[in-house]
């Protein structure tokens, strides 16, 4: 009201362009002088003039209005983000998404996403999104099958130039059980009585392979990147399909969400894509 009334030398052209009375810019302004106890303006009969004191406040007053916008701003721009929460299992965001953040913050950039990371058969109930291994979530409005996966060893180039047997004689690592090998030993023909490492989980065992600690189970999804870069190699020809698949379910209040639209269609195209490349990595 002050660089209004400033500008314009007249507490009636204030009152116009603020849509209020000349009296309540009138005491608007006696407030504000007594407030800094000093006058802002010489009233006359039909006009006010401004004080040195007032010039010199004005700039003030000016940059107050000028944060006082920014601010508003930044308020609205805060107002129109919004924020999903989205349950994934452990390895696929460990190995698949996580690599992947910046690709998804272009594709939904006002769109804070909250990962719960998850291991199977133990779910998040408020998620709003769901990338689960081996079953949907029970209580989904809409449930999608994201893909299946291959299933083959994977090891370090530098681990393999060791060993000319790599199967009879490298560490074998695990994932949470020894399914996995006792299968791939039997296709190789190949009789070992040393367990080597269970890990836990197939990423843990994938990062040990990474690190040249051993041969691990890998797949044509979790291992896509570290295959397409070299820096994990498929030995043996057998192949064997996952026992479950990926699925994508939407929690009841997000069906026809177009935020919630725009991260699965991405989901999909992101993992096709990622299944093609490793295919390509593998044959090359």
């Amino acid at each position: 009201m002050f660089v209004e009334a400033a500008e314009r030398e007249s507490f009636a052209g204030a009152a116009d362009a603020l849509n209020v009375t000349q009296a309540a810019v009138s005491k608007q302004m006696a407030s504000l002088e007594d407030r800094l106890e000093t006058a802002l303006f010489s009233r006359r009969h039909r006009s006010v003039v401004v004080t040195a004191a007032g010039r010199a406040y004005l700039p003030v007053a000016r940059r107050v209005l000028a944060l006082l916008d920014a601010g508003l701003n930044e308020a609205s721009g805060l107002s129109a983000r919004r924020a999903i929460t989205v349950e994934v299992d452990i390895e696929f965001l460990d190995l698949v998404l996580a690599p992947r953040l910046l690709r998804l913050q272009a594709e939904i950039p006002d769109t804070d996403v909250i990962f719960v990371p998850t291991i199977p058969g133990r779910h998040k109930p408020q998620s709003d999104l769901a990338i689960t291994y081996g079953h949907p979530r029970a209580d989904a409005a809409s449930v999608e099958r994201l893909c299946g996966f291959t299933v083959f060893p994977v090891v370090s180039p530098s681990l393999l130039e060791t060993s000319a047997k790599p199967f009879e004689t490298l560490c074998l690592l695990h994932d949470v059980d020894t399914y996995w090998w006792d299968t791939f030993l039997r296709a190789q023909k190949v009789l070992r009585y040393d367990q080597g490492f269970v890990l836990g989980s197939g990423a843990l065992a994938i990062r040990a392979a990474l690190a040249g600690q051993g041969i691990a189970i890998g797949d044509n999804v979790l291992c896509c990147d570290a295959l397409q870069r070299g820096d994990l190699v498929q030995i043996g020809t057998a192949t064997f399909p996952g026992r479950d698949d990926y699925w994508i379910s939407e929690h009841p209040n997000m069906q026809e969400d177009p935020v919630t639209a725009l991260l699965r269609n991405w989901l999909k195209a992101e993992t096709a894509q990622t299944i093609g490349r490793t295919q390509h990595a593998r044959v090359s």
